[in-house]
């Protein structure tokens, strides 16, 4: 009840809702009133304000429009590893997508879910009640793991198929990312945020992990232990600065996450 979602970027779009901007359009919470103007809807005289004048007032209201929160989830094999905890990372992107998505509804944002991994999964789109939620949640939460990703997928699903503003979290481990300068055009459209959830393993000294043979769970090939840990820090960092919310499996979820949102 605490938390509010402060976003950076003001929303353009043409659909009715709740959540108030700036511009003046239809709404119903009065923001002025100001001399009238040839064309003006008469139906908005302030008669009030005309009467003390002398001359004609229209009131003018806040335009509404809802918010688009899209949440891209990915479902990869390597979202199952639990090296160091009995959480997966697959379990911690669930636990922040159901945040975000009931969050969402308490102020009345438009919700839209993509499960991808090498292609798009599932989608669920519009998400207007906590019932649908509830009846969404319960069926990505039984959905089975797919065997390869591609980090590319989200970006190149926002660029094709959401050409207006939205705030946006891909939630992944983002392992072997490759470079993301090319879709640095969309943050000037969109509000990015990334979600990136690893295993404290990922991150120890490879030096000394090096000597363990293992399995790869999206390959399904054996070999060393070999981590991209630092560089895909690097190339996430750069694109996506402050929007970058580091989660680990052993992360205390609640006040990583709260923190993130109320900064």
């Amino acid at each position: 009840q605490e938390i509010e979602l402060k976003y950076k970027k003001k929303i353009r779009s043409n659909r009715a809702g709740s959540i108030l901007v700036n511009r003046s359009g239809r709404g119903m919470d009065f923001k002025e009133s100001r001399v009238y103007m040839y064309g003006d809807d008469i139906r908005f005289v302030d008669w009030n304000v005309s009467s003390r004048m002398g001359e004609l007032y229209v009131k003018l209201f806040h335009e509404e429009n809802d918010r688009t929160i899209n949440l891209f989830l990915d479902i990869s094999k390597s979202m199952s590893f639990n090296g160091a905890n009995s959480y997966t990372k697959f379990f911690i992107g669930f636990q922040f997508l159901a945040f975000i998505t009931l969050l969402s509804l308490n102020t009345g944002d438009r919700i839209n879910i993509v499960l991808y991994s090498d292609k798009v999964e599932f989608v669920a789109l519009g998400i207007k009640s906590k019932a649908e939620a509830y009846r969404i949640l319960r069926k990505i939460n039984e959905f089975p793991t797919a065997n390869k990703t591609d980090h590319l997928l989200p970006l190149q699903y926002l660029k094709n198929k959401i050409p207006r503003n939205s705030i946006s979290y891909i939630m992944s481990d983002f392992s072997g990312i490759t470079d993301l300068t090319p879709y640095k055009s969309l943050l000037a459209i969109h509000e990015l945020y990334g979600i990136r959830i690893t295993d404290p393993i990922e991150s120890m000294d490879n030096k000394v992990l090096k000597n363990f043979f293992i399995e790869n769970l999206e390959t399904n090939k054996g070999g060393s232990y070999s981590s991209t840990y630092l560089s895909d820090t690097e190339i996430l960092n750069d694109f996506y600065r402050s929007n970058l919310l580091n989660l680990k499996t052993d992360s205390d979820l609640g006040k990583s996450i709260v923190r993130f949102l109320n900064r």
